[in-house]
Protein backbone atom coordinates (compact mmCIF):
# COMPACT_ATOMS: atom_id res chain seq x y z
CA UNK A 1 0.00 0.00 0.00
CA UNK A 2 1.26 3.44 -0.87
CA UNK A 3 1.48 5.74 1.92
CA UNK A 4 -0.25 9.22 1.67
CA UNK A 5 3.50 11.19 1.41
CA UNK A 6 4.68 8.97 -1.06
CA UNK A 7 1.30 9.01 -3.31
CA UNK A 8 1.21 13.07 -3.00
CA UNK A 9 4.97 13.24 -4.55
CA UNK A 10 4.09 10.95 -7.34
CA UNK A 11 1.21 12.65 -7.88
CA UNK A 12 3.14 16.21 -7.99
CA UNK A 13 5.99 14.83 -10.47
CA UNK A 14 3.21 13.35 -12.77
CA UNK A 15 1.64 16.88 -12.77
CA UNK A 16 5.09 18.97 -13.26
CA UNK A 17 6.11 16.17 -16.45
CA UNK A 18 2.35 16.60 -17.60
CA UNK A 19 2.42 20.77 -17.67
CA UNK A 20 6.17 20.38 -19.40
CA UNK A 21 4.86 18.26 -22.39
CA UNK A 22 1.68 20.86 -22.50
CA UNK A 23 4.55 23.69 -22.55
CA UNK A 24 6.51 21.80 -25.05
CA UNK A 25 3.40 20.78 -27.50
CA UNK A 26 2.67 24.88 -27.20
CA UNK A 27 6.42 25.45 -28.48
CA UNK A 28 7.37 22.20 -30.46
CA UNK A 29 11.42 22.30 -31.50
CA UNK A 30 12.35 25.62 -29.55
CA UNK A 31 11.92 23.48 -26.02
CA UNK A 32 13.68 20.43 -27.70
CA UNK A 33 17.29 19.77 -26.32
CA UNK A 34 17.80 16.30 -27.98
CA UNK A 35 16.32 14.58 -31.46
CA UNK A 36 16.75 10.88 -30.28
CA UNK A 37 16.16 9.55 -34.04
CA UNK A 38 18.66 10.72 -36.61
CA UNK A 39 17.36 10.29 -40.46
CA UNK A 40 21.29 9.87 -41.30
CA UNK A 41 24.73 10.04 -39.66
CA UNK A 42 25.24 13.32 -41.46
CA UNK A 43 22.69 15.15 -39.07
CA UNK A 44 25.23 14.74 -36.00
CA UNK A 45 27.28 17.57 -37.70
CA UNK A 46 27.12 20.36 -35.82
CA UNK A 47 25.39 21.26 -32.38
CA UNK A 48 28.66 20.84 -30.48
CA UNK A 49 28.34 21.78 -26.85
CA UNK A 50 29.97 25.00 -25.21
CA UNK A 51 31.88 23.08 -22.31
CA UNK A 52 32.67 25.26 -19.45
CA UNK A 53 36.36 25.40 -17.99
CA UNK A 54 36.59 25.16 -14.72
CA UNK A 55 40.08 25.18 -13.26
CA UNK A 56 41.68 26.71 -16.42
CA UNK A 57 42.42 30.28 -16.63
CA UNK A 58 40.53 30.44 -13.19
CA UNK A 59 42.44 32.94 -11.85
CA UNK A 60 40.90 35.82 -14.21
CA UNK A 61 38.52 36.82 -11.58
CA UNK A 62 35.72 37.83 -13.81
CA UNK A 63 36.28 36.06 -16.95
CA UNK A 64 34.97 32.48 -17.99
CA UNK A 65 35.90 30.54 -20.92
CA UNK A 66 33.76 28.34 -22.64
CA UNK A 67 35.50 25.79 -25.21
CA UNK A 68 32.94 25.20 -28.44
CA UNK A 69 33.83 21.05 -28.80
CA UNK A 70 34.04 20.65 -32.46
CA UNK A 71 35.77 17.48 -31.62
CA UNK A 72 32.61 15.90 -31.22
CA UNK A 73 31.61 16.00 -34.31
CA UNK A 74 31.60 12.63 -36.02
CA UNK A 75 35.02 12.55 -38.07
CA UNK A 76 36.58 14.65 -34.72
CA UNK A 77 36.60 17.74 -36.41
CA UNK A 78 35.00 20.84 -37.18
CA UNK A 79 36.05 20.41 -41.28
CA UNK A 80 32.83 18.29 -41.06
CA UNK A 81 31.09 21.69 -41.35
CA UNK A 82 33.14 23.03 -43.96
CA UNK A 83 33.03 19.48 -46.34
CA UNK A 84 29.32 19.25 -45.85
CA UNK A 85 28.57 22.82 -46.35
CA UNK A 86 30.59 22.45 -49.74
CA UNK A 87 29.44 19.35 -51.05
CA UNK A 88 25.35 20.59 -50.59
CA UNK A 89 26.73 23.95 -52.43
CA UNK A 90 28.08 21.56 -55.26
CA UNK A 91 25.19 19.67 -55.57
CA UNK A 92 22.53 22.18 -55.93
CA UNK A 93 24.56 24.05 -58.24
CA UNK A 94 25.36 21.28 -59.75
CA UNK A 95 28.86 21.14 -60.24
CA UNK A 96 28.90 17.65 -58.18
CA UNK A 97 26.43 14.91 -60.08
CA UNK A 98 25.36 11.47 -59.00
CA UNK A 99 28.59 9.06 -60.43
CA UNK A 100 31.41 11.87 -60.48
CA UNK A 101 34.57 11.27 -58.56
CA UNK A 102 36.13 13.99 -55.55
CA UNK A 103 39.82 14.77 -56.10
CA UNK A 104 41.75 15.62 -53.14
CA UNK A 105 45.33 16.87 -51.79
CA UNK A 106 46.58 16.16 -48.60
CA UNK A 107 46.38 14.16 -45.76
CA UNK A 108 44.70 16.68 -43.10
CA UNK A 109 41.38 16.45 -40.86
CA UNK A 110 39.54 18.12 -43.75
CA UNK A 111 40.58 15.03 -46.49
CA UNK A 112 39.11 12.87 -43.85
CA UNK A 113 36.25 14.78 -43.94
CA UNK A 114 35.63 14.89 -48.01
CA UNK A 115 36.15 11.31 -47.97
CA UNK A 116 33.77 10.46 -44.89
CA UNK A 117 30.86 12.57 -46.22
CA UNK A 118 31.42 11.10 -49.66
CA UNK A 119 31.55 7.59 -48.93
CA UNK A 120 28.21 8.59 -47.19
CA UNK A 121 26.46 10.43 -50.58
CA UNK A 122 28.16 7.76 -52.90
CA UNK A 123 31.19 9.36 -54.17
CA UNK A 124 34.25 7.91 -55.07
CA UNK A 125 36.99 9.90 -53.37
CA UNK A 126 40.57 10.09 -54.92
CA UNK A 127 43.41 11.76 -52.52
CA UNK A 128 46.84 13.12 -53.53
CA UNK A 129 48.97 13.18 -50.09
CA UNK A 130 52.68 14.41 -50.49
CA UNK A 131 55.75 12.23 -49.83
CA UNK A 132 57.01 11.26 -46.68
CA UNK A 133 53.24 11.72 -45.30
CA UNK A 134 52.77 9.90 -42.41
CA UNK A 135 51.52 5.93 -42.63
CA UNK A 136 48.96 6.24 -40.44
CA UNK A 137 47.14 8.97 -41.95
CA UNK A 138 47.42 7.69 -45.22
CA UNK A 139 46.01 4.28 -43.14
CA UNK A 140 43.25 6.19 -42.05
CA UNK A 141 41.99 7.83 -45.54
CA UNK A 142 42.23 4.72 -46.63
CA UNK A 143 39.96 3.02 -44.04
CA UNK A 144 37.38 5.73 -44.72
CA UNK A 145 37.11 4.89 -48.23
CA UNK A 146 39.70 6.95 -49.82
CA UNK A 147 41.86 5.79 -52.72
CA UNK A 148 45.29 6.89 -51.77
CA UNK A 149 48.00 8.31 -53.98
CA UNK A 150 51.44 9.44 -52.40
CA UNK A 151 53.50 11.68 -54.50
CA UNK A 152 57.33 12.32 -54.90
CA UNK A 153 56.13 15.71 -55.51
CA UNK A 154 56.24 17.79 -51.64
CA UNK A 155 55.37 21.70 -53.34
CA UNK A 156 52.11 22.23 -52.26
CA UNK A 157 51.14 24.02 -55.86
CA UNK A 158 52.49 20.99 -57.33
CA UNK A 159 50.80 18.97 -55.97
CA UNK A 160 47.62 21.06 -56.70
CA UNK A 161 48.19 21.26 -60.05
CA UNK A 162 48.06 17.33 -60.29
CA UNK A 163 45.27 17.13 -58.39
CA UNK A 164 43.39 19.33 -61.35
CA UNK A 165 44.86 17.44 -64.52
CA UNK A 166 43.41 14.37 -62.38
CA UNK A 167 39.98 15.66 -61.90
CA UNK A 168 40.36 16.93 -65.47
CA UNK A 169 40.88 13.77 -67.26
CA UNK A 170 38.02 12.35 -64.67
CA UNK A 171 35.75 14.58 -64.86
CA UNK A 172 36.16 14.88 -61.03
CA UNK A 173 35.04 17.76 -58.86
CA UNK A 174 37.84 19.27 -56.82
CA UNK A 175 36.82 21.48 -53.40
CA UNK A 176 38.21 24.57 -52.66
CA UNK A 177 38.18 25.56 -48.89
CA UNK A 178 40.36 28.12 -49.24
CA UNK A 179 38.16 30.29 -51.36
CA UNK A 180 34.72 28.68 -51.82
CA UNK A 181 32.45 30.92 -49.90
CA UNK A 182 30.42 27.96 -48.52
CA UNK A 183 33.11 27.80 -46.26
CA UNK A 184 32.11 30.94 -43.78
CA UNK A 185 28.96 30.91 -44.94
CA UNK A 186 28.18 27.48 -43.28
CA UNK A 187 29.39 28.86 -39.98
CA UNK A 188 27.36 32.08 -40.07
CA UNK A 189 24.36 30.05 -40.45
CA UNK A 190 25.21 27.24 -37.80
CA UNK A 191 28.42 27.54 -35.62
CA UNK A 192 27.70 31.32 -35.11
CA UNK A 193 24.38 30.60 -33.93
CA UNK A 194 24.46 27.69 -31.98
CA UNK A 195 27.58 30.00 -29.56
CA UNK A 196 24.66 32.77 -29.74
CA UNK A 197 21.82 30.77 -28.46
CA UNK A 198 23.69 28.82 -25.70
CA UNK A 199 24.73 31.72 -24.03
CA UNK A 200 21.64 33.33 -24.50
CA UNK A 201 23.42 35.94 -25.94
CA UNK A 202 26.37 37.01 -23.32
CA UNK A 203 28.85 36.41 -25.57
CA UNK A 204 32.01 39.08 -25.12
CA UNK A 205 34.98 36.89 -27.32
CA UNK A 206 35.57 34.24 -29.93
CA UNK A 207 38.50 33.24 -30.32
CA UNK A 208 40.20 30.90 -32.95
CA UNK A 209 43.29 29.06 -34.70
CA UNK A 210 42.97 30.66 -38.29
CA UNK A 211 42.94 27.37 -40.60
CA UNK A 212 41.60 28.17 -43.78
CA UNK A 213 39.81 31.51 -41.91
CA UNK A 214 36.37 29.90 -43.26
CA UNK A 215 35.44 29.06 -39.43
CA UNK A 216 36.80 32.34 -37.77
CA UNK A 217 34.93 34.45 -40.58
CA UNK A 218 32.09 33.17 -40.88
CA UNK A 219 31.59 32.55 -36.60
CA UNK A 220 33.31 36.46 -36.31
CA UNK A 221 30.84 37.66 -38.98
CA UNK A 222 27.40 36.34 -37.19
CA UNK A 223 28.40 37.06 -33.74
CA UNK A 224 29.23 40.84 -34.76
CA UNK A 225 26.20 41.06 -36.68
CA UNK A 226 24.33 40.46 -33.08
CA UNK A 227 26.20 42.65 -31.13
CA UNK A 228 29.25 44.80 -32.87
CA UNK A 229 31.39 44.95 -29.17
CA UNK A 230 32.09 40.79 -29.23
CA UNK A 231 35.69 40.54 -29.67
CA UNK A 232 37.22 38.07 -33.12
CA UNK A 233 40.11 37.13 -32.06
CA UNK A 234 42.93 34.67 -33.61
CA UNK A 235 45.72 32.85 -32.38
CA UNK A 236 48.88 30.82 -34.20
CA UNK A 237 52.26 30.29 -35.19
CA UNK A 238 54.54 33.33 -35.83
CA UNK A 239 55.28 32.03 -39.69
CA UNK A 240 51.77 31.83 -40.60
CA UNK A 241 50.02 34.74 -43.18
CA UNK A 242 47.86 35.13 -40.80
CA UNK A 243 50.30 36.10 -38.06
CA UNK A 244 52.32 38.01 -40.73
CA UNK A 245 49.37 40.31 -42.00
CA UNK A 246 47.85 40.95 -38.11
CA UNK A 247 52.02 42.27 -36.80
CA UNK A 248 51.93 44.84 -39.54
CA UNK A 249 49.69 47.96 -40.41
CA UNK A 250 51.91 48.91 -43.85
CA UNK A 251 49.17 48.18 -46.48
CA UNK A 252 52.20 47.24 -48.60
CA UNK A 253 53.19 44.79 -46.81
CA UNK A 254 49.57 43.08 -46.48
CA UNK A 255 49.17 43.40 -50.09
CA UNK A 256 52.23 40.95 -50.33
CA UNK A 257 50.92 38.37 -48.16
CA UNK A 258 48.44 35.60 -49.63
CA UNK A 259 45.89 35.40 -47.50
CA UNK A 260 42.50 32.68 -48.44
CA UNK A 261 40.09 34.45 -50.20
CA UNK A 262 37.73 33.15 -47.67
CA UNK A 263 38.88 34.90 -44.95
CA UNK A 264 38.30 37.78 -43.86
CA UNK A 265 41.32 40.26 -42.26
CA UNK A 266 38.46 43.46 -41.25
CA UNK A 267 37.05 41.25 -38.71
CA UNK A 268 39.64 40.38 -35.69
CA UNK A 269 40.50 42.67 -33.45
CA UNK A 270 43.18 40.82 -31.78
CA UNK A 271 46.20 38.63 -32.93
CA UNK A 272 48.07 36.14 -30.65
CA UNK A 273 51.50 34.36 -31.56
CA UNK A 274 51.89 31.09 -29.60
CA UNK A 275 54.90 28.89 -29.95
CA UNK A 276 54.36 24.94 -29.99
CA UNK A 277 55.74 24.55 -26.38
CA UNK A 278 52.93 26.74 -25.24
CA UNK A 279 50.10 25.28 -27.41
CA UNK A 280 51.92 21.62 -25.86
CA UNK A 281 51.56 23.17 -22.39
CA UNK A 282 48.09 23.97 -22.70
CA UNK A 283 47.26 20.60 -24.34
CA UNK A 284 48.34 18.64 -21.51
CA UNK A 285 46.68 21.26 -18.96
CA UNK A 286 43.56 20.78 -20.69
CA UNK A 287 43.60 16.49 -20.05
CA UNK A 288 45.58 17.11 -16.50
CA UNK A 289 42.92 19.50 -15.01
CA UNK A 290 39.48 19.43 -17.19
CA UNK A 291 39.85 15.85 -18.46
CA UNK A 292 39.12 17.08 -21.89
CA UNK A 293 41.68 15.28 -24.66
CA UNK A 294 41.71 17.67 -27.71
CA UNK A 295 44.26 18.12 -30.39
CA UNK A 296 47.47 20.79 -30.48
CA UNK A 297 45.59 23.40 -32.12
CA UNK A 298 43.13 23.59 -28.78
CA UNK A 299 46.53 24.45 -26.98
CA UNK A 300 47.16 27.14 -29.20
CA UNK A 301 43.82 28.49 -28.77
CA UNK A 302 43.25 28.21 -25.11
CA UNK A 303 47.11 29.98 -24.80
CA UNK A 304 45.78 32.56 -26.77
CA UNK A 305 42.19 32.77 -24.65
CA UNK A 306 44.53 33.75 -21.54
CA UNK A 307 46.78 36.05 -23.22
CA UNK A 308 43.71 37.66 -24.28
CA UNK A 309 42.44 37.13 -20.36
CA UNK A 310 45.49 38.96 -18.63
CA UNK A 311 44.74 42.40 -21.40
CA UNK A 312 41.15 43.16 -19.92
CA UNK A 313 41.63 46.07 -17.14
CA UNK A 314 40.12 44.81 -14.05
CA UNK A 315 37.75 47.33 -14.03
CA UNK A 316 35.96 45.82 -16.87
CA UNK A 317 35.66 42.42 -14.83
CA UNK A 318 32.74 41.59 -12.36
CA UNK A 319 32.34 38.10 -11.05
CA UNK A 320 28.87 38.19 -10.62
CA UNK A 321 28.18 39.26 -14.64
CA UNK A 322 31.37 37.79 -16.12
CA UNK A 323 33.34 38.08 -19.70
CA UNK A 324 32.23 35.02 -21.64
CA UNK A 325 35.10 33.69 -24.18
CA UNK A 326 34.32 31.16 -26.42
CA UNK A 327 37.54 29.54 -27.40
CA UNK A 328 37.16 27.19 -30.55
CA UNK A 329 38.16 23.99 -30.04
CA UNK A 330 38.32 22.65 -33.68
CA UNK A 331 39.38 19.25 -33.43
CA UNK A 332 41.00 15.86 -31.74
CA UNK A 333 44.18 14.89 -33.32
Amino acid sequence: MIDPISKGIDDLGNSLLQALNNVQGIFGKELSVAKPIQDNILQLIGNTPLIRLNRIGSEYTGVQFYLKAEFLNPTGSAKDRTALAMYLDAEKRGKLKKGMSVVLVGARSSSVSFTWIGKVKGYPVFCLVPLHTAPERIQLLRSYGAEVSVSNESDLGRLTEIAEEKAKKIGGWIPDEASNPANPNFHFKTTGPEIWRDLQGKVDAVISAPGSGGAITGIGRYLKSQDRRVKVIIAGKQNSPFMEYGKTDNPKERERIQLPAVYDPKLIDHYFHVTQDEALHLQADLYEKEGIFAGLTTGTVITGALRFSESIPESERNERNPINIVILSPDRD
